[in-house]
């Protein structure tokens, strides 16, 4: 669109002074073919412009449409794998168990970092309190770490699960999403592990998962 209006400009400023060489009779017939060569140009260019305006509407369009997928969910899975890790931990008081890790290639828009992410991997989770005590676990504020050095931090709106405090004897349970800033292809996420924080009392317990291999 820019080409179209600077030329639209040159083609306006020939014009007028085509216009002021019909007056001296000298060159009244060059300012005829400048007057009528401008004329060309400028409408030549107001189409273009119009052309240009309406690529770059349909352009914005796509992109306005392509992000609310996106945000909504909707954009196509280019490919998912679901790994059943049977992960069991009873240390601290907490009975602490990751059953299932899927790992999909698909475009979500994380809502922590405002952009959007190429795929995401997702624990599902369950925490058991069997202490006397009220405790208060955050695994959603936790940290992921995996291949290529990513850590990453659970994203609350597309996660499932409610955390915080646990009564004596209470379970909570759902699943952590994690969106990921880098994945090629599904397979390339071949381990992970998986920390966070709870409270019992004034005591504070960072559960640790260790390195958690995802195999077929």
């Amino acid at each position: 669109m820019a080409i179209w209006l600077t030329l639209l400009g040159f083609a306006f400023l020939a014009f007028i002074v085509g216009l002021i060489m019909l007056f001296a009779q000298s060159k009244r017939k060059i300012g005829i073919y400048v007057v009528s060569g401008a004329s060309l140009i400028i409408i030549a260019s107001i189409i273009g412009i119009f052309i240009s305006f309406g690529n770059y509407t349909k352009l914005q369009q796509q992109v306005a449409t392509y992000s609310s997928d996106s945000k909504n969910g909707n954009t196509k899975s280019e490919g998912k794998e679901t790994y059943n890790v049977n992960w069991h931990n009873n240390a601290d008081g907490m009975d602490k168990k990751i059953s299932t890790v899927a790992v999909e290639k698909k475009v979500v828009h994380s809502t922590m970092e405002d952009k959007d992410m190429p795929g995401t991997l997702t624990i599902a989770i369950e925490i058991k309190n069997n202490t006397k005590n009220e405790l208060l676990s955050y695994p959603l504020q936790g940290e992921l770490t995996t291949v290529n050095g990513q850590q990453l931090a659970a994203d609350i709106i597309l996660s499932d699960l409610i955390d915080g405090k646990m009564k004596p004897g209470a379970t909570i349970k759902g699943t952590i999403v994690f969106p990921l800033d880098k994945l090629d292809n599904v397979s390339d996420i071949e381990w992970f592990e998986f920390s966070w924080s709870t409270y019992n009392k004034d005591k504070l317990i960072k559960s640790d998962t260790g390195r958690i291999n995802l195999k077929k």
